[in-house]
């Protein structure tokens, strides 16, 4: 008999062959069984990349932080301490059986570290792995001073209204809030702003703002406010004295102040009080140089006795210049002191004096109201060049087309606005209780030209819970169109958050960086 079949199967195979639905079964139960375990390899594995993705990160920054560090203090136990608690903080959930090991080299300019761990698996368990182990190294080393490879201007906008104070007027020089904006703005002085200045230069300028900018001490004002506003050193004229009023000013509010009486007295020599509000005009919300209709209003929001806003119309009453036409301008004043701008609030233009920036910051008073726009614009005008004929000898900027002047990959200068406020923006020309929305609205477009013009902004909230519902939502908003992306943007809702932000912020401009 042949081996073979000669036609078809013999009739017992037949009938297997024809039972096919068990065999459909057994295939169904196999594919069944290698889809789940492909799905459950893809689903384990992909926990695994994430983790892997997030350990990185996590690695990098606790090395950066460990960098910093030593680059301030030069302490290697507190630098390693700092990078295990970095670590230990941001570390993925998901991780298990994590261990760090941290080292600190060549003569403590690098910090070197490894991480091995694992991820338990939720599927791929029944194929008896458990977990997936994983490994990541990193390293950051320090680059300061003339191996920086980049010149930075940074320009820190700092609130000091009455709200930073402990009873949410002032005015104060210390207090929960106030102390920790100092201790923060230090910190990053302290990080950002490097010793050896000899190739590669780092500078900051202070900008304190509240219901005005101060831009030069009491009685001493002339020479700036000339270049910024056009108005005269002193002034002599008739002058409007209240003699009959009451109530007060306020410092968040406008305050209930009033008069009864006038009466017109003739005063000799009043200095300027040197300090200045918003710009009016087509250029109010560029950094055009202060000249010929650019001014910058004074102190009272205008250019009296000259003009009623930025431009040079002459205005022809409230001169002065006869008893019958008195004045009313508060732009001079018999000290030529500004109202609630502590002289200690005076600008500080770019310098890389740590030491100057540090006392500046350390000595700021808390008082007045929220003049936004006006804060924005002035960190803008400290790192503009076009503000040369007011920035002068070592604080005067550098130019924009360095910002896109290549340097071995990197760029020769970079410049930086840090945008710091406790509140919502209500001031506009020296005048409180001013429209929220529309001195907001001036704030971002003042952002949009700053960012068109190459600057890098990050913005910093601080405390916006307390405000209310709406305002809250307002200024939140306008700090998160201001700031480059929504990374550049922190939202500090306590005194170690804020710390945080403004430390963040400096490592992420200080010349550190992550080498492998």
């Amino acid at each position: 008999m042949s081996n073979v079949w000669s036609t078809r199967p013999p009739i017992g195979v037949r009938n297997w062959l024809a039972n096919d639905r068990g065999n459909i079964a057994v295939l169904s139960a196999l594919c069944m069984t290698i889809i789940f375990g492909l799905a459950g390899s893809a689903l384990d594995f992909g926990r695994a990349y994430t983790a892997r993705t997030q350990l990185q990160k996590s690695l990098d920054a606790a090395v950066l932080a460990a960098g910093r560090v030593l680059q301030t203090t030069q302490n290697e136990t507190e630098a390693l301490t700092t990078a295990q608690q970095y670590f230990d903080q941001t570390k993925p959930a998901t991780l298990t059986n994590a261990a760090a090991s941290f080292v600190i080299e060549n003569n403590k300019t690098l910090v070197r570290a490894t991480v091995n761990g694992n991820v338990d698996t939720l599927v791929l368990g029944v194929l008896n792995l458990d977990s997936l182990a994983i490994s990541v190294e990193s390293r950051s080393e320090m680059a300061g001073g003339s191996n920086s490879g980049t010149n930075y201007e940074l320009s820190l906008m700092l609130d000091v209204t009455g709200s930073m104070c402990d009873d949410g007027a002032g005015p104060c020089t210390t207090g929960l809030k106030i102390d920790a904006l100092k201790a923060a703005a230090t910190d990053l002085v302290n990080i950002a702003i490097w010793d050896s200045q000899s190739t590669y230069t780092a500078r900051a300028a202070i900008v304190p703002f509240s219901t005005r900018i101060r831009v030069g001490p009491d009685g001493g004002g002339g020479p700036i406010m000339k270049r910024l506003t056009d108005l005269d050193p002193t002034w002599s004229g008739w002058y409007n004295i209240c003699t009959s009023g009451g109530g007060s000013g306020g410092s968040e509010t406008g305050g209930n102040w009033f008069c009864n009486s006038y009466v017109p007295t003739h005063y000799s020599n009043w200095p300027i009080m040197p300090c200045v509000t918003d710009r009016t005009g087509p250029q109010e919300f560029t950094d055009a140089n202060p000249g010929s209709n650019t001014w910058l209003n004074a102190h009272d929001g205008t250019r009296m006795v000259k003009s009623w806003d930025s431009a040079d119309v002459a205005s022809v009453d409230y001169l002065g210049k006869v008893k019958t036409d008195p004045a009313y301008h508060w732009n001079y004043e018999v000290n030529g002191s500004c109202a609630d701008i502590d002289q200690a609030n005076q600008i500080l233009p770019l310098t890389a004096d740590k030491s100057a920036l540090i006392a500046r910051i350390n000595g700021l008073t808390a008082y007045g109201a929220t003049s936004g726009a006006l804060g924005t614009a002035w960190a803008w005008y400290m790192i503009s060049p076009n503000w040369d004929t007011v920035w002068t000898g070592a604080g005067k900027p550098d130019p924009y087309s360095d910002l896109t002047t290549m340097v071995s990959g990197r760029p020769k200068l970079k410049k930086v606005a840090v945008l710091m406020t406790d509140g919502d923006y209500n001031t506009y020309r020296g005048w409180k209780d001013s429209d929220q929305f529309m001195v907001s609205a001036n704030a971002r477009s003042i952002c949009q030209n700053m960012k068109n013009a190459g600057i890098e902004i990050y913005t910093v909230g601080f405390g916006l819970d307390l405000l209310t519902a709406a305002k809250r939502a307002e200024a939140e908003a306008t700090l998160q169109a201001c700031g480059s992306d929504i990374q550049h943007f922190y939202n500090a809702l306590s005194v170690d958050q804020l710390k945080g932000a403004f430390r963040d912020i400096a490592l992420k401009l200080a010349a550190l960086r992550i080498s492998k």
